[in-house]
């Protein structure tokens, strides 16, 4: 993907969205929004990082050219 991007994100996760907001050659900048306006999340990762959200986890799987490839999955 490149930015900006917005993933919608299943309600029973309680998380409304995901936000790709920036990629620079060595980090991705991710937001997330839970379900209802809060909690709030913002998070710069760069390859191999991961972050998580109520219950979606997420990980930098690869970065370069502009663009970041992110594994998105429900958290354990």
């Amino acid at each position: 993907m490149s930015k900006p991007t917005v993933i919608p994100i299943d309600s029973r996760f309680r998380v409304g969205e995901l936000t790709v907001a920036a990629i620079t050659r060595d980090s991705v900048v991710v937001e997330a929004v839970g379900v209802g306006g809060g909690p709030f999340l913002s998070t710069t990762m760069s390859e191999g990082g991961t972050g998580q959200l109520n219950r979606v986890a997420f990980r930098v799987l690869s970065l370069g050219g502009g663009t970041a490839v992110l594994s998105i999955h429900p958290a354990k």
